[in-house]
């Protein structure tokens, strides 16, 4: 039996098991039943087959007419730039996947020796294709699955990158390896009452600890989200993929554990898929949120004053000429003025050179407010010293006027004393 005639019984099939990809499916499995590349049966279709190939190619025509993925037939599937072997225990990589892998690349085009975690890294498509890409980044992975720890071993050996990788088997709660500049994560996002929903070749056969994102959906990426916070370097990146209904409530968390959300990426279908946010310390969202605050309050207070003083300045007039609203001491509670510049600076040059022009113009901001301050700090220096100096001088003129007083006094003494004798 000849190549043409195999493809077509396999392919009516497939087709009468309601397989939508019946024909490139039966091209595929007869390939790798004889052991020769998907074109090369294409276009010599008169070559005949032997007897246990053709065994074999109904095995696995049999197991895909049941809605076994073909991923998990042959053990491989094509990722970013890479094969990868996969098996039956591993999520099959999808290539909506690849937008984390092209932001990845955006976002450090060019920096040099980042050191990343990837949460829940399962086959190690994404961990392994940023490592490929990146020759000195560095990578650390966890995943629960035994399992997923010896398939992504095996994908490392194949792609060599068996040195520049850790793996752990540990559940996030429990990881408390390390700081990280970036942080990646596919986790389980699907709702466990929609589980039933999904395509059978997807809910039968993949993993369900890959796909079940609790009763809410984000149970684990609430958990991904909050340890994170912890793990993650102060303007480090969290790169999370989630589903084209999770982006407001994954906003709201995100927020909530002191991250700045930069972007949300759609996939190739036009559905928010992928989440890009940077950590930023809670002390300076803390200290900013109270400098605003104190500044409103002055500009109340004052305005205050205007009124009752029958004084107040017309709408659009500059208050900061205005004696009265300028602050008597200024920066008294910026004493490190200097350091904040130039860590704001250095900020908004990392966000920068990140691509993230709105973090930076953020950055940039909190370092002219300190600027700001901290000429107002030598004005009020220097026209304290100019009072001093002149205290002290007028403070000498009436210590010397005050001795020729003295000593113009003693005179007339004297010479009353002088005439009092003669007389």
């Amino acid at each position: 039996m000849n190549l043409e005639l195999v493809i077509n019984r396999a392919y009516q099939k497939l087709k009468k098991n309601n397989i939508k990809s019946a024909m490139l499916d039966s091209e595929i499995l007869l390939s790798e039943a004889v052991n020769k590349s998907r074109e090369s049966i294409i276009l010599n279709n008169n070559i005949l087959v032997g007897e246990k190939e053709y065994q074999f190619f109904q095995k696995l025509v049999d197991q895909r007419a049941k809605g076994k993925p073909i991923a998990y037939l042959i053990k491989k599937k094509f990722f970013w730039k890479d094969e990868f072997f996969i098996d039956e225990k591993v999520l099959i990589p999808r290539p909506d996947t690849e937008i984390i892998i092209e932001q990845i690349l955006k976002i450090y085009n060019y920096k040099n020796n980042i050191n990343f975690l990837d949460i829940g890294f399962g086959s190690g498509c994404i961990l392994l294709s940023v490592l490929k890409e990146r020759k000195d980044f560095k990578a650390t992975g966890i995943d629960i699955s035994n399992h997923a720890l010896k398939v992504c071993k095996i994908n490392a050996n194949k792609l060599g990158l068996e040195n520049r990788v850790r793996l752990f088997k540990s559940d996030i709660d429990k990881f408390f390896n390390g700081k990280y500049d970036l942080i990646i994560s596919n986790p389980p996002y699907i709702k466990n009452i929609n589980l039933k929903y999904l395509e059978n070749d997807v809910k039968n056969f993949e993993p369900k600890s890959a796909l079940d994102g609790g009763l809410d959906g984000i149970s684990e990426i609430r958990k991904i989200v909050v340890k994170s916070s912890e793990l993650i370097k102060n303007g480090g990146k969290l790169v999370l993929e989630i589903a084209y209904n999770q982006k407001e409530e994954v906003k709201k968390l995100l927020k909530k554990n002191s991250f700045y959300i930069n972007s949300v990426v759609k996939d190739l279908a036009n559905n928010d898929r992928c989440i890009i946010s940077t950590k930023i310390a809670k002390w300076n969202m803390v200290t900013f949120r109270n400098n605003n605050n104190n500044r409103r309050n002055n500009f109340r207070r004052n305005d205050r004053n205007f009124k009752s003083n029958g004084d107040r300045t017309k709408y659009g007039s500059n208050f900061s000429n205005n004696e009265n609203f300028q602050r008597k001491i200024p920066g008294r509670n910026n004493h490190n003025a200097a350091k904040l510049i130039e860590k704001y600076n250095n900020l908004a040059r990392e966000a920068l050179s990140g691509g993230d022009k709105i973090l930076s113009e953020n950055y940039f901001q909190h370092a002219d407010h300190f600027t700001r301050v901290q000429n107002e700090q030598e004005n009020f220096k220097k026209t304290r010293f100019a009072l001093d100096n002149t205290e002290s001088k007028n403070s000498e003129t009436d210590k010397s006027e005050d001795e020729k007083v003295k000593k113009e006094e003693s005179k007339e003494k004297v010479e009353a004393k002088v005439a009092l004798a003669n007389n």
